[in-house]
């Protein structure tokens, strides 16, 4: 009876043991995860900013060219301007979307399959407005002298806007071509580098912890 009785106990502890390790455990996985939403707040506010930024960018090209829409290369322009605020609202929304949708209760491999989707998204949204502003910003110009100096840039100074095209064509051409080659093999340490850079700090830092996570579950 007695060894009975002893093995009953020592069950007894090991599983109060097994319940005391388990809540140590989830308390310090939402601990951490805790800290991945903190690090995505900045980014989320960012966007959020990003996305009224472009609401405004939307409403004032549309009056734009809707004002010009009888002279070619003033429509053209403010059409252009129009189209990338159209691009801001969808990239930031849809990014804002994301984050919103993380949901912590998950697997932690859930979690990261989630940031990956994130970062992503962010990476391409990111590359594809940033290099277009090698080439926007000469309609910009050109709607800004409209608006601030009622100037029509491309009927008195066409050179400037052909240069400046041209300026932008070959910027984005080489870019390109540098992306591509930072991209080839045995280069992994500068693509990643690009990719961390293009990521920004908020994801890079929320994917950091949830690794952590991982391997805190892993062990």
């Amino acid at each position: 009876m007695e060894l009975d009785d002893f093995k009953t106990a020592w069950q007894v502890l090991d599983r109060r043991l097994e319940l005391q390790n388990a809540l140590q455990m989830d308390e310090c996985r939402e601990r951490k995860l805790g800290r991945v939403r903190s690090r995505l707040r900045p980014l989320f506010w960012g966007q959020a900013i990003q996305l009224l930024i472009g609401v405004v960018v939307v409403l004032v090209s549309g009056s734009f060219w809707f004002d010009h829409r009888r002279t070619p290369h003033l429509l053209a322009a403010g059409l252009i301007v129009h189209a990338y605020g159209i691009a801001t609202i969808i990239s930031s929304g849809r990014t804002l979307g994301l984050i919103a949708a993380i949901d912590y209760a998950l697997p932690v491999l859930a979690i990261q399959q989630q940031l990956a989707l994130l970062r992503q998204w962010y990476i391409r949204c990111g590359l594809g407005l940033g290099l277009s502003w090698w080439l926007l910003w000469m309609p910009l110009m050109m709607m800004l002298f409209m608006g601030a100096f009622g100037a029509d840039l491309f009927a008195n100074a066409p050179s400037v806007i052909w240069v400046g095209s041209a300026i932008g064509a070959a910027g984005l051409l080489i870019t390109w071509l540098f992306y591509r080659w930072a991209h080839q093999p045995g280069r992994s340490r500068l693509a990643g580098f690009i990719a961390d850079s293009s990521a920004g700090r908020s994801i890079v830092r929320a994917q950091a912890v949830v690794d952590e996570v991982a391997q805190f579950v892993r062990e």
